[in-house]
């Protein structure tokens, strides 16, 4: 081309930027855009069609002011040039060697067994004790003291989910998700998270009369214990080593996340997404319809278990599973059978979604100031939990659900893991650790918000900083890489290159563990509804505002003794019956306040005293006492005070 036929620079200019904004409108598409605050500025890129509007705006006025200036053909020309001579200069060139280098799947185990019957039970013997010997070790307050727990809050909630669930399956399934809490409310176990799965295996221990208290730590404990032996189940498949596995075990079961989680049982249930990915990989291979089913059957029992989980891994899974899909030059029979597992999957959770999805208009949305609340920031991955013993020197109490420091070498040993030369699967693993991540950062990333407008149930979700789990799982999966990679390094050395890597992923492990003990009984007065026609009853103390648990759970406990159904309840959701519950008896007990509950339909008040200071039990007491219009059906003594139980005449 000729010099005087090309165009102008401006006009070379304005070619570019149109082409720039065409660019980034596309990466919008994908990404639902970018939010930044920096200096007091806003800066907000959120809708492609805005950027498409301004390169077409662009080029038509570059094409009206220079109509006869050519488009710049010299451009690809240019590009093409600089980029050979990047490539020529000897460490680009030896990074593109590598970069296309066929990447090996490393999926050493998935198939192929060389032990007998024997030495697979031995193994698989040795992993159990070995996994329930360490989780034991490192929550001994716990084992040792099975009638406690780490707060009267969520864990008590749990027990009540636990035995609800139990005492309603065995008289009237049919209305399983209608509780004794918030009464007259309906679908109240859809107010948070059911852990239907948890549960129903909690059936054996509760019929044979272990107390619930015991039974909830039962499950909470072999939680820690099931995700290590499902951890080493997939990373010795994908390394085909068992030293390998150990330590990707061994992070998985004592993954910092855990303990800064240790009140809620549902976010310890991690256990079925690596078998879920371990199938994941065998439908890939070999596309058979008994893996794909078997992939279905874990993704259902992972959000039958924990629903914040099941709406996450659907995601991770999703990223996995295409990376391995192209790998394989996007083969047509694994998607058949794991549209089987999807369609198994599907049937399993549809009637428990049903229940939820009945419940929105109740629900509602989350508001995007409350998940944005919950919204990691990148300075949490360095927030420790305030319960590790090594680092709770530099842990706060605040902000909530944001403490994810992952310990160094958890994460320098992922990074070994995750340094090229890298396998299909490894490579897919980092990457859906960048997800993960970003992920956990809710409103502050890319990731969440476009999940937020596109995908079904995120609008539902409060905390994205849950995703980081996911993180801590990728984070696992890596350090089975890199320690495999060091163990192949020096081979002669394997006891000690092991000892090195899990001595001080131990070490920085370490909790601390404090906890209370549950009472064994609820106040004696309760004994006076125990089996008695359905009754209405109504706890005080009340809460002096909407989240403040703690009172509410020991009444949701208390109810698990009588089942009567309560006014008061504690969930992840509050409905408007209870909120002007606790605002119209917020002077209790004023006439107002009694005739209030009346229109209710109360049938019964209890007042506790060991909730309150002395003086004032004893005022309401006297109070209640007088009024003609109730009558004290029982008094005993409890948590160093009284409980009393008075009775609408």
């Amino acid at each position: 081309m000729a010099r005087d036929a090309r165009p102008p620079r401006w006009a070379r200019v304005c070619d570019l930027l149109s082409i720039l904004l065409v660019a980034l409108a596309g990466i919008v598409a994908v990404s639902g855009g970018f939010r930044a605050h920096t200096g007091g500025w806003r800066v907000a890129i959120t809708s492609p069609y805005r950027l498409l509007l301004w390169a077409v705006a662009l080029a038509a006025i570059r094409h009206i002011a220079a109509p006869r200036a050519p488009i710049h053909r010299d451009l690809p020309r240019r590009i093409s040039a600089a980029w050979n001579a990047l490539a020529s200069q000897p460490a680009t060139r030896g990074f593109l060697e590598l970069a296309q280098r066929p990447l090996p799947f490393g999926e050493a185990r998935l198939f192929a067994d060389r032990d007998g019957p024997r030495a697979r039970l031995a193994e698989w013997a040795a992993v159990v004790a070995g996994c329930s010997l360490l989780v034991a070790a490192f929550t001994w307050p716990q084992v040792r003291r099975m009638d406690s727990v780490p707060d009267m809050g969520d864990p008590l909630f749990s027990i009540w989910r636990i035995a609800w669930i139990n005492h309603q399956l065995a008289r009237d399934p049919s209305a399983l998700f209608d509780t004794n809490i918030f009464y007259p409310e309906r679908l109240t176990l859809t107010y948070s998270d059911a852990v239907l799965l948890p549960s129903l295996a909690a059936a054996p221990l509760l019929w044979a009369g272990v107390h619930q208290v015991v039974v909830y730590n039962v499950l909470f404990l072999s939680a820690f214990v099931l995700s290590g032996i499902t951890m080493y189940l997939l990373v010795r498949a994908l390394t085909g080593r068992r030293d390998a596995a150990v330590v990707s075990a061994t992070v998985f079961m004592l993954h910092p996340y855990r303990y800064e989680h240790y009140s809620h049982l549902e976010l310890q249930m991690t256990m079925w997404m690596p078998l879920a990915l371990w199938t994941l990989h065998r439908t890939m291979a070999k596309a058979r319809l008994r893996d794909g089913l078997a992939t279905g059957l874990a993704f259902a029992a992972q959000t039958l278990s924990s629903l914040y989980y099941g709406v996450y891994f659907a995601v991770y899974a999703a990223v996995v599973g295409a990376a391995l899909w192209m790998a394989r030059r996007v083969p047509l029979p694994p998607l058949a059978a794991l549209a089987a597992g999807a369609a198994l999957a599907t049937a399993l959770i549809a009637p428990i979604a049903s229940q939820y999805l009945a419940s929105k208009p109740t629900r509602g949305e989350r508001d995007v100031g409350t998940v944005t609340d919950f919204s990691a920031r990148p300075g949490d991955y360095l927030r420790a939990s305030i319960r590790s013993r090594l680092y709770s020197r530099w842990a706060l109490d605040e902000p909530q659900e944001r403490h994810l420091f992952p310990h160094v070498a958890p994460a320098a040993l992922a990074l070994v893991g995750a340094w090229p030369p890298m396998s299909v699967a490894s490579t897919a693993y980092t990457a859906a650790w960048v997800l993960t991540v970003d992920g956990s950062l809710g409103m502050n990333g890319m990731t969440f918000p476009w999940l937020r407008n596109h995908v079904p149930g995120y609008r539902l979700i409060r905390v994205p900083a849950r995703f980081s789990i996911l993180g801590g799982m990728s984070l696992a999966i890596l350090c089975g890489y890199g320690a495999a990679r060091l163990l192949a390094r020096w081979p002669h050395r394997r006891n000690v290159v092991l000892g090195a890597m899990l001595a001080p992923i131990m070490v920085e492990a370490l909790p601390a563990i404090a906890l209370e003990r549950v009472p064994r009984e609820p106040p004696a007065i309760y004994a006076r509804l125990a089996g008695q026609p359905p009754a209405i009853l109504a706890e005080f103390p009340t809460p002096e505002q909407v989240g403040i648990t703690w009172w509410d759970t020991h009444y949701l406990y208390f109810s698990t003794f009588h089942w009567q159904r309560l006014l008061n309840g504690n969930s992840g959701f509050w409905p408007a019956s209870y909120i002007e519950f606790l605002h119209r008896t917020r002077y209790f007990p004023n006439s107002g306040d009694l005739e209030y509950l009346r229109e209710r339909g109360v049938q019964y008040i209890a007042w506790h005293g060991a909730f309150v200071d002395p003086r004032q039990y004893r005022r309401t007491a006297e109070r209640l006492d007088a009024r003609p219009d109730l009558e004290l059906v029982a008094v005993a003594p409890w948590g160093g005070s009284e409980s009393r139980l008075y009775r609408f005449r």
